[in-house]
């Protein structure tokens, strides 16, 4: 079985595909300066894609971890 990596980036991929399997992880906003609720949109924004060039989307996601760096922003 092959391996697909798409949006490539030197030694990175954003998704890399194996079979019927999607893998993203380690997906950061373009803009650090945005607070978490812009962050958080741009960052599903770029999900959104990836898994739309894999041939899928959200509604397939087996599992989610988020990882804030504050806490506190969870709760704004």
């Amino acid at each position: 079985m092959a391996i697909r990596r798409l949006a490539e980036e030197g030694r990175l991929s954003g998704a890399v595909v194996h079979g019927a399997l999607v893998y993203l992880a380690g997906q950061v906003a373009d803009d650090p300066t945005l607070d978490a609720e812009g962050q958080t949109a741009d960052i599903l924004a770029q999900i959104d894609a990836l898994l739309a060039e894999a041939g899928t989307d959200k509604s397939n996601l087996l599992t989610i971890t988020v990882v804030l760096a504050d806490i506190r922003d969870a709760r704004r």
